[in-house]
């Protein structure tokens, strides 16, 4: 199931005039795929920096484009299960040849142009689809030019029992192997017990940061980098009880990486990941994934006895006075006292306090659930406008209130009955003294999927912005619906 916010107003964006690849990507692509590419809320979304999607023959991302992509797509070592909406109508040629142009040579891409006589070409040879593309159709039409996890990567065995790791340079191995994959693993040993082995080849790292690596192994090992040890699980004993987890500083650049393994007896197996601090998701070097274990326990914050759930602290994509609110049934929003606007909605699990709870303001929380959207992050009112707290009514519903000089603006959120298609309706009402005023409902013009339905007047987009005229005394209802 994927996001889509409707719209019974047409939401026109202006066509561009100069074809600014980077401006059109502003406008059209980076709600959902980032400014800097990495993928919108910190990685929510597809990453299309450093990313195989874009890169290679245009082909591939122009048929995406063109047609959309729907269902589940791997990218970088993580499943997404989103939906790409077709841009085919909305864009001409030249348009998205400029685009594609921006990306494919942005944020660390170099793959070459894309001209719009290419765009013209492809679109004229999928006339005829009428479907989005799964990334299965795409792959075997147009497979990814995956450079392997480790580059150059060698593997040593060696005979011996340990229960700790042994001095393995001083001793000298029974076999060797390239592993042009790039894959740590051991299903190609062929030994059940009593043996080592050794890999040694080249990490790649794609920013200079803090890192954390994780690594596991039945029964034990040592993870080096550049010669420094980084993580070392020690005895015999199974996988997950002994991993661990570990932060480092790295520069961008090729890192000399070195796994160390010792097998006694009982289960087979090792477990080595990276990723940037601060991400969600594991970089696999390894054959077998686990999951790698959160520093903060789970505690989930659920609705009860038919009362919202409220979060009060800093959540990500939110700003630091972010207002989270979870509905019984999993329709989930933040509302910014700072913007004075909502700025996230998504469904399925609220929030956990694992994290807040266990270290004390310190971060912010990414939303527990799913189909996570961008709405705001900018101030959606003039200005002078101050916020005046808000409060709960027994139909669950959840009102925010706001100061405009000498008028009041009413801000109200509840979710349609669950018999329905997920849906989160917002009334707003304008009152008091003063000339009608202009309410920011999206500052990234809504594009593709994000749609947006209002029962009153249009939503005017301009410069990739979409807001709302409000007239005192004229309730105005929007929805967001999931569909």
């Amino acid at each position: 199931m994927t996001l889509r916010i409707l719209i019974a107003t047409a939401l026109a964006l202006p066509a561009l005039q100069a074809q600014d690849g980077g401006q059109l990507y502003t406008t059209y692509c980076s709600a959902c795929h980032g400014l800097n590419g990495e993928g919108a809320l910190n990685g929510q979304f597809p990453p299309l920096a450093e990313s195989p999607w874009p890169a290679g023959s245009p082909d591939r991302a122009i048929k995406i484009v063109l047609a959309g992509l729907h269902g589940e797509v791997e990218v970088n070592d993580r499943t997404w299960n989103l939906e790409m909406p077709p841009l085919g109508i909305a864009l001409p040629d030249d348009q998205i040849a400029a685009i594609l142009t921006h990306v494919r040579s942005s944020w660390g891409n170099k793959a070459g142009a894309v001209d719009a006589a290419k765009v013209k070409a492809v679109r004229a040879s999928i006339a005829s689809r009428s479907q989005p593309w799964t990334a299965a159709e795409i792959l075997k039409l147009h497979p990814l030019d995956l450079k392997p996890p480790v580059a150059d990567l060698l593997s040593y065995v060696y005979d011996g029992s340990w229960k700790s790791t042994p001095d393995f340079a001083s001793l000298k191995p029974a076999a060797s192997e390239e592993e042009n994959d790039g894959i740590i693993s051991l299903s190609k040993v062929g030994r059940k017990l009593h043996y080592g082995v050794v890999w040694e080849g080249t990490l790649d790292l794609p920013f200079d940061s803090d890192y954390e690596f994780h690594f596991d192994a039945d029964d034990g090992g040592r993870l080096l980098l550049d010669g420094k040890k980084l993580a070392e699980v020690t005895g015999v004993g199974p996988i997950e009880s002994r991993a661990q987890e570990v932060s480092a500083n790295f520069t961008k650049g090729p890192h000399k990486l070195r796994v160390e393994y010792y097998q006694f007896e009982g289960t087979i197996e090792i477990r080595v990941a990276w990723r940037k601090k601060g991400e969600k998701n594991w970089h696999w070097l390894s054959d077998h994934k686990g999951a790698a274990r959160s520093k903060y326990p789970e505690i989930p914050i659920v609705a009860s006895g038919g009362v919202p759930a409220v979060y009060r602290n800093f959540i990500q994509g939110s700003t630091a006075r972010g207002i989270g609110i979870g509905f019984p049934g999993g329709i989930n929003f933040v509302w910014s006292a700072d913007h004075l606007a909502p700025e996230l909605i998504w469904q399925g699990a609220f929030m956990s306090g694992g994290h807040h709870w266990t270290e004390r303001g310190q971060g912010f929380e990414p939303p527990a659930g799913d189909h996570v959207v961008k709405l705001s992050g900018a101030a959606a009112l003039p200005a002078g406008a101050k916020f005046l707290g808000y409060q709960f009514g027994k139909d669950g519903r959840t009102t925010f209130a706001v100061s405009i000089g000498n008028q009041k603006l009413v801000d109200s959120y509840l979710p349609a009955p669950p018999t329905g298609p997920p849906t989160l309706t917002r009334t707003l009402t304008l009152t008091g003294e003063g000339a009608p005023l202009d309410l920011l409902v999206g500052d990234h013009g809504f594009p593709g999927s994000a749609l947006l339905t209002s029962s009153g007047p249009a939503i005017e987009t301009k410069d990739g912005k979409s807001t709302l005229h409000l007239t005192p005394g004229q309730p105005v209802t929007l929805s967001y619906r999931w569909k």
